[in-house]
């Protein structure tokens, strides 16, 4: 057995500690080094979006490197971050070499701001790398880095940091699963007892989280519905409405805050949903970044919503025609339905239905709907 084999075996051992246990990782950069002498051992985030590192052990790059790295490394030069769809994906080991043979320019590398501006000033030049998770515009990269008076990583190098990496990918794969299951537990133990319908939803509108009141009611389909995972309505009008719900509780710096009108959703024997969604920010973890979410509560009512057509034509200036229609539309009648009940075509339909929209100042027939019970609901 070669000196290399024990080694190879005890820095495989230290890498799944290190992954359920974070402060562990310095062992595992030292070990690193012996298995692969470098300069430099790093383990990091880079968030393609906002273009940042978040470094979680770096050994070897002093503090003043680490804040000059975004810019550098995400310079238009770089042929890294050029070719980055291609390079950081699991299981591709990157050298000098490599990168060389795909772009076929072997100086491309050294000609860019982040080899002679970044590596270069602090004695780098040879790396080797490996993308060990990637999705969701996060990429989790392991890096060694040497001198150019050492020599650059032969292929038995190669070879065993791609072992190597695999077991780092599913260590920290560990990791995450476990982390998530703690942020779960601790970040939603106070709603699974809660009799109202609660989620917890990502920006794409991906269930993170449902208490029972909430699966109860998705697994009845009753005015929502879960594709895949993704929260979405039976009605498509309405599910465009619960996607502006969701990327307005979102909005940064938002200058009128969450809105408190809530999204009525239509469902069977004329009752309705009522949606009201405000933002929270993902647990900042070992691994796991801080991630904006959106906790929606939904409140079900029994029986139609009623509203008078002559209350409609005094709040809004409504024409008779505008406010029977709408007071169809809050009662839960589809357009067409409507129509029918008025004795008027689609078309005409829709045209009063387009006027009111200006005249109550809304742009859905879930805005709509909303408003117009809000503004006609008697006292608490």
């Amino acid at each position: 057995m070669s000196i290399a084999e024990p080694l190879q075996e005890e820095l495989t051992d230290a890498v799944y500690r290190a992954a359920l246990e974070p402060a562990a990782w310095p062992e595992v950069m030292r070990l690193m080094n012996a298995r692969f002498p470098s300069s430099a051992q790093t383990f990091y985030f880079l968030d393609l979006e906002p273009r940042r590192v978040r470094p979680i052990c770096l050994l070897g790059v002093a503090p003043r490197w680490v804040q000059t790295f975004d810019e550098l490394y995400f310079a238009a030069d770089n042929p890294w971050i050029r070719l980055s769809e291609r390079l950081h994906r699991p299981g591709v080991v990157r050298t000098n070499e490599r990168l060389e043979e795909l772009i076929r320019d072997a100086d491309a590398l050294y000609r860019s701001a982040y080899y002679n501006e970044w590596m270069r000033p602090q004695g780098f030049k040879y790396t080797i790398g490996n993308t060990l998770l990637a999705g969701d515009g996060v990429v989790a990269n392991i890096t060694l880095l040497r001198p150019s008076d050492m020599p650059t990583f032969d292929d038995t190098e190669v070879r065993a940091f791609d072992l190597l990496s695999r077991h780092l990918t599913r260590a920290l794969q560990m990791g995450i699963r476990l982390e998530r299951a703690e942020n779960a537990a601790a970040g939603t133990a106070a709603f699974d007892a809660l009799p109202q319908a609660i989620a917890l939803l990502d920006g794409r509108r991906r269930l993170v989280y449902a208490n029972a009141a909430m699966e109860a009611l998705l697994s009845a389909s009753r005015g929502l519905t879960l594709r895949q995972g993704v929260l979405g309505t039976a009605d498509a009008d309405t599910e465009r409405d619960l996607i502006a719900c969701i990327s307005a509780a979102l909005a940064p710096n938002s200058a009128d805050g969450p809105s408190t009108e809530p999204l009525i959703v239509s469902i069977a024997g004329g009752a309705h949903l009522s949606l009201h969604a405000v933002p929270v920010l993902g647990a900042m973890g070992r691994y796991l970044p801080a991630t904006p979410l959106v906790l929606l509560t939904a409140a079900t009512h029994s029986g139609k919503a009623t509203v008078s057509a002559d209350a409609v034509r005094h709040l809004y200036g409504c024409t008779r025609s505008e406010a029977r229609l709408t007071q169809l539309v809050v009662e839960g009648r589809g357009l067409r339905e409507a129509a029918a009940a008025m004795g008027v075509t689609y078309g005409s339909a829709r045209v009063y239905l387009k006027l009111a929209f200006e005249k109550v100042g809304v742009h859905s027939q879930a805005q709509l709907v909303a408003r117009v019970l809000a503004d006609t609901a008697g006292p608490g």
